[in-house]
């Protein structure tokens, strides 16, 4: 997936034109450039850009804007989600499965509270007592990181913790994961694994990706799922984010399944 250059194209998708012209040359995947909205699309749910804000401002306050709307009834469920994991680098023990997770933009903690908790929950409940999981630390999950394809600290820090895990528990099995910016983080992390390692790596899970379409390295490319929702802009390129963006949690025991399918633990 190739990302559009910024400039006029974040003020005409934020800033109201977005409603009557697509970006010249975007790549739908299917031989054709974009010049309209995909069909379907409710372009009266995109947040409306701040007066003043600067395109990239526009971009972060929609993130941030769609999120609120989202958990505006579900805070006191909220309170009790834990949005930081650092069980690899807390614990002496092995778990037989290791999720090496990356938040969404201007997700909180380092697993966030949109996808990451509620896949987490599921792949415990189809293997108990045999999960541990540890979010993406060093990275900062801000729009920046976004618009550049992914932070680079981020993805260090990732393929910094698959070494650790494969070092620490070489008989675990290692699930790489995502959501929207975090799944640029993982495309960028696997490239970054040395191929001594791929064999540790029994799952790659992705949901929204911006990059979806994107191949990964060597034998890490037969075990990737990817989750992207019909009407989800952020999986076609665009820097917008819609409710389809924020409702992959739908998707937890389909994705817990992808990963038992893959690995025998």
């Amino acid at each position: 997936m190739v990302f559009i250059p910024l400039t006029a194209l974040l003020s005409s998708l934020l800033l109201s034109s977005f409603a009557h012209a697509a970006p010249q040359g975007l790549d739908t995947g299917a031989g054709t450039h974009a010049t309209d909205p995909p069909a379907g699309v409710d372009i009266s749910e995109i947040p409306p850009a701040p007066v003043g804000s600067t395109p990239v401002s526009a971009i972060e306050d929609a993130f941030k804007s769609l999120r609120a709307a989202k958990h505006a009834d579900t805070f006191s469920t909220l309170a009790a989600v834990k949005t930081t994991r650092n069980e690899l680098l807390e614990k002496k023990t092995c778990a037989p499965v290791i999720v090496i997770f990356a938040r969404g933009t201007t997700e909180p903690g380092n697993v966030g509270d949109d996808v990451g908790p509620y896949f987490f929950d599921a792949l415990a409940a189809l293997k108990p007592g045999k999960v541990a999981v540890q979010g993406v630390n060093n990275y900062p999950a801000d729009v920046w990181g976004y618009l550049g394809g992914g932070s680079d600290t981020g993805a260090a820090d990732m393929a910094a913790s698959v070494a650790k895990a494969a070092t620490q528990c070489p008989g675990s099995k290692i699930v790489l994961s995502g959501f929207s910016q975090g799944a640029q983080v993982v495309h960028k992390a696997a490239k970054r694994i040395p191929s001594a390692l791929y064999a540790n790596v029994g799952a790659i899970v992705l949901f929204g990706d911006p990059n979806n379409g994107d191949s990964f390295p060597g034998s890490l490319n037969a075990n990737v799922k990817t989750f992207c929702h019909f009407g989800d802009l952020i999986c076609l390129g665009w820097p917008v984010p819609l409710p389809p963006h924020l409702n992959y949690e739908d998707d937890a025991g389909a994705a817990a399944q992808f990963v038992v399918g893959r690995i025998a633990v």
